[in-house]
Order: structure tokens, then C-alpha cells, then sequence
């Protein structure tokens, strides 16, 4: 990842929100779209990041090192809001593969016990 993707991560990881209606009110794409553009650009990456692993074009060995924890905190960071986005936006199934691929970077016990614990 480049110096660019890091500084785009750690923006949107530093998003503050209290409630999923704290949210909407900062971060929507209807109120903020360089916000939502810059959020769906990495959910759009580590949705693809899953598609390849689900379809064994790429290892959960080779993804945590090269995004160690990142892929599996983001997740969890935004879970409650792209689960609110599929029951009003977004699809049933949208970033299903993101899902996937940070359940299976925990279940193989990649993921830092420090960030399950966290949870």
C-alpha cells in the first residue's frame, strides 16, 4: 500500500460518529460525498481483496502481510454502518466479500488479540 493509502486509511479511521444517525448526519454521501467517495474506494478494494480470496487467486497469508491488521479493523470499525447501508442504500449482500475476508483473517487467528478483544 502506499504512503497515500495509509494517509486515506487513517482519515477515515479517524471519523468520530455516537449513533448511526451521527453518522448519516456528518458522513453521508448525500451530506459529505468526498467523504463517501474516499470511504467506498477502500470498501470497494478490500470487497475485490475478498472476491480473490473466496475465488483462491489470493492466500490469507499473502493479504495479512501486506495489511496486517488494517483490513480486519476497518471492518469492524464500519460493520453497524454498512450493515444500516444494505437495509437502505446499498444491496442485502454489498461488501460481502470485505465481510468474509476479515471473519477469515480472524478465524485464522491473523488478527492482533488486541483488536478481537476490542470488539
Amino acid at each position: 500500500m502506499t504512503g497515500e493509502g495509509y494517509r486515506e486509511i487513517l482519515g477515515l479511521m479517524s471519523l468520530e460518529w455516537d449513533s448511526i444517525e451521527d453518522f448519516i448526519s456528518k458522513y453521508d454521501h448525500r451530506v459529505d460525498r468526498d467523504n463517501a467517495a474516499r470511504r467506498m474506494a477502500l470498501w470497494n478494494t478490500f470487497n475485490t481483496i475478498g472476491s480473490l480470496y473466496r475465488e483462491g487467486m489470493l492466500d490469507l497469508k499473502t493479504i495479512y502481510t501486506s495489511s496486517e491488521d488494517i483490513i480486519y479493523i476497518v471492518w469492524n470499525k464500519f460493520k453497524p454502518i454498512i450493515e444500516y447501508y444494505r437495509g437502505t442504500d446499498y444491496s442485502d449482500n454489498a461488501y460481502e466479500d470485505f465481510e468474509y475476508l476479515a471473519k477469515q483473517l480472524e478465524r485464522a487467528e491473523y488478527v492482533s488479540l488486541r483488536y478481537i478483544s476490542q470488539k
